[in-house]
């Protein structure tokens, strides 16, 4: 066998092999996709593997349920508290990232050390003395509860920081010589040469909050305000549980952040690529 041959059987084969690893993993989706369509009489009659993937009847009971129970409302909360997290976040973010690179100290270090601990330390050990400090400044049960909080990610001022590391030092430089004073060069120079990390952060900032449970119920007690995943939880109570329903919701909340991952998965890539995140 010629070395170009060889070369196309395992270019082949690694592709046969991709292909088996991306069927493996949608074999979870496709289960939760048809669990949410299929008939609950159909489901607690299902005896075989091929029965639980291949549905023989079809129903919209579930999503017919979490509409009724106001899932769509809870739906909506939960995305204004992404997006306001996502606009605030990077707005807290990329500053903070602008600072530790345009002004290189030792405090500057010790004070990214600290940020770069943080997104390593566990949110639950902050979340029950945050409960008591939102509580008595009266900010529960509502937007700022959950926004709030969130808009200090460590990680995206890492993905940030590391971006801005890489605009050259002769652009800002020469801005300086210009006259340009850092809200300038972090405005007209550093943010447009960064717009992939801004996007993979942005999504960063989007999927943590979105994702977002033991927060969500720790501070807000109005049933009318609660998160999508809170709504979630409650379709399972001690007596009966509403399977149907709680799949269907669960595909609703999968869809929006992957179709944002549709469309910006090849920013997400060329944010790792000059962020340094794998």
């Amino acid at each position: 066998m010629t070395a170009r041959a060889h070369r196309r059987v395992r270019r082949l084969g690694l592709t046969a092999l991709g292909a088996l690893s991306g069927l493996v993993f949608l074999v979870p989706i496709w289960w939760l996709v048809v669990a949410a369509f299929r008939d609950p009489t159909e489901a607690l009659s299902s005896t075989s593997v091929l029965d639980t993937l291949i549905p023989r009847s079809f129903s919209l009971d579930g999503f017919r349920s979490a509409v009724e129970d106001g899932y769509l409302r809870a739906v909506g909360i939960s995305l204004a508290a992404a997006v306001g997290t996502v606009v605030g976040g990077l707005v807290v973010s990329s500053l903070a990232a602008y600072g530790f690179v345009a002004v290189r100290t030792r405090l500057s270090k010790v004070l990214f050390a600290v940020v770069v601990a943080s997104f390593l330390l566990p949110f639950e050990t902050l979340s029950v003395p945050l409960v008591s400090v939102f509580s008595d400044l009266g900010l529960s049960d509502g937007l700022p509860a959950l926004i709030l909080p969130a808009l200090g990610n460590g990680l995206a001022v890492f993905n940030l920081r590391q971006a801005f590391l890489n605009v050259p030092l002769e652009l800002a430089e020469a801005q300086y010589m210009d006259g340009a004073g850092h809200l300038r060069r972090f405005w007209h120079l550093y943010l447009p040469l960064s717009r992939p990390a801004l996007i993979g952060s942005g999504m960063i900032l989007f999927v943590s909050q979105w994702d977002s449970y033991l927060w969500p119920l720790l501070i807000i007690s109005d049933s009318d305000n609660v998160t999508a995943s809170v709504a979630i939880a409650s379709n399972f109570g001690p007596l009966s549980s509403n399977t149907q329903q709680a799949f269907a919701e669960v595909l609703v909340l999968i869809v929006i952040p992957a179709i944002l991952l549709l469309f910006t998965q090849r920013r997400l890539i060329a944010s790792s690529s000059t962020s340094g995140i794998r």
